[in-house]
């Protein structure tokens, strides 16, 4: 096992809570995939 920093953790536990819901993993791993694919969209911040 190897020791991670407490960053990463938190990043996988946010990961894993994200892809609980099946509705929610779906639609987030096709972001993914069409972002792979080149299909992205580039938009502006907005700046409070």
């Amino acid at each position: 096992m190897k020791p991670i920093s407490y960053t990463e953790y938190e990043s996988l536990r946010e990961t894993a809570y994200l892809l609980r819901s099946p509705e929610n993993a779906r639609r987030l791993l096709g972001s993914i995939e069409n972002l792979e694919r080149g299909r992205g969209a580039h938009h502006a911040l907005i700046e409070d």
